[in-house]
């Protein structure tokens, strides 16, 4: 079994899918007021703790160089999000991207490392689902399950 493979292809598939929802999110829902937490904030928090994640268990050493931890009143943009969403599937799946791959601590993936990656998985989907929720209630914006994305080099 390619357990790393596997992995590899879940975490891409709920990145897929955030990717998506931050992408057909129009801006009168990015940063509505009436949101006591903005969903470019939630995608963001996302973000941040699936490079904290990854950063231990695919170790990886160059960090993002976006915002942060970005002030609430001060939105992200979807360019500057689609940018570290992208910056993380590098630490996931370097072959995958034409730019250079991140610098890494060569690790073996160990199964101590699978239960954080896993729980990352696990919060991705969850802050998607509500993002969707969000977008799919207020604008009816139709958004696709990714079951798993596979290379051939996983």
């Amino acid at each position: 079994m390619n357990t790393k493979g596997i992995v590899t292809s879940q975490y891409l598939a709920a990145l897929k899918m955030l990717k998506e929802v931050i992408s057909k999110c129009p801006l009168s829902v990015w940063d509505a007021p009436q949101d006591k937490d903005r969903f470019w904030y939630r995608a963001h928090h996302a973000l941040y703790w699936a490079e904290r994640d990854l950063r231990a268990a695919w170790g990886v050493t160059e960090r993002w160089n976006g915002p942060r931890r970005p002030d609430e009143t001060a939105p992200v943009t979807k360019r500057e999000m689609l940018g570290y969403l992208e910056f993380i599937q590098k630490y996931i799946d370097p072959g995958a991207h034409r730019a250079r791959a991140l610098p890494r601590k060569v690790r073996p993936f160990r199964s101590e490392r699978l239960e954080v990656v896993i729980a990352g998985i696990r919060h991705i989907q969850q802050h998607t689902g509500e993002l969707y929720e969000r977008l799919g209630s207020r604008k009816r914006v139709k958004l696709y399950w990714t079951e798993h994305v596979r290379r051939k080099h996983l």
